[in-house]
């Protein structure tokens, strides 16, 4: 069983997170004298080093080469994040800040670039921010546009005002006519449902058109079906060295 940081000593747990911090900065095993240089501890090379030995025979820390240095394990990195990463609340300063960059986003790719830079920019590591999955989202419009013999612009407009353009390949073409009638029934009657709903839905309706005769409404469902598959989740990186 791996140990908590609250098994550790004081000293150990200072160069535990010292020598996380300095490999998160350089992404290289820090050593011994490194680590002495840094960690602001009054104790000789030779007491790190055996302190670092605890730790690795704890299952914290690595030697990826006899004289390397050492470098965070998995379990290293967990303890780290629970246990001795403090984070204080933020001050009103920052919350003024966070509430001015925040109000001044348009659409939700602006939203998570503001919001994943703040984070980085408040905690000193990368942000890393994901929007929510918009399939749990109401539905409330949507237009079909034709690009070409192939491709079919679709225009989804949520309940919250997020407007998404998703680009599909029917497997047969529509006319200008037939894209009016498929997006008039969802219109009708799928408005103000989440699109996992409504995906579900025409799924259902998709297997009960089977004859000939239904082929063109099959087509539809299928059109439809299409412009309601979410899109892979939005995310947003910021702070990146």
């Amino acid at each position: 069983m791996h140990p908590s940081a609250s098994h550790l000593a004081p000293r150990a747990r200072h160069l535990l997170r010292t020598l996380i911090a300095r490999h998160i900065q350089d992404g290289e095993p820090v050593g011994s004298q490194t680590l002495a240089r840094h960690a602001g501890l009054d104790v000789s090379p030779a007491t790190i080093r055996n302190i670092l030995g605890d730790l690795e025979d704890l299952g914290l820390l690595s030697s990826p080469h006899t004289s390397a240095g050492r470098v965070p394990t998995a379990h290293g990195y967990r303890v780290f994040v629970d246990s001795l990463v403090k984070m204080q609340p933020p001050g009103e300063g920052e919350l003024s800040r966070l509430r001015t960059e925040l109000a001044t986003g348009t659409g939700t790719q602006a939203l998570l670039g503001s919001a994943s830079e703040l984070l980085s920019a408040m905690s000193h590591f990368v942000g890393v921010v994901s929007a929510p999955r918009r399939e749990q989202f109401a539905f409330r419009h949507i237009d079909f546009v034709a690009l070409d013999a192939r491709r079919v612009l679709a225009i989804l407009v949520f309940a919250d005002n997020e407007v998404q353009n998703r680009v599909i390949e029917p497997r047969r073409g529509f006319n200008p006519g037939e894209l009016e009638q498929v997006a008039n029934y969802l219109n009708a009657n799928c408005a103000g449902r989440p699109l996992a709903e409504i995906r579900a839905r025409l799924l259902l309706e998709l297997r009960d058109a089977q004859s000939e005769m239904e082929q063109l409404l099959a087509h539809s469902i299928e059109l439809a079906e299409q412009a309601m598959v979410p899109p892979a989740d939005d995310m947003v990186l910021a702070g990146q060295t």
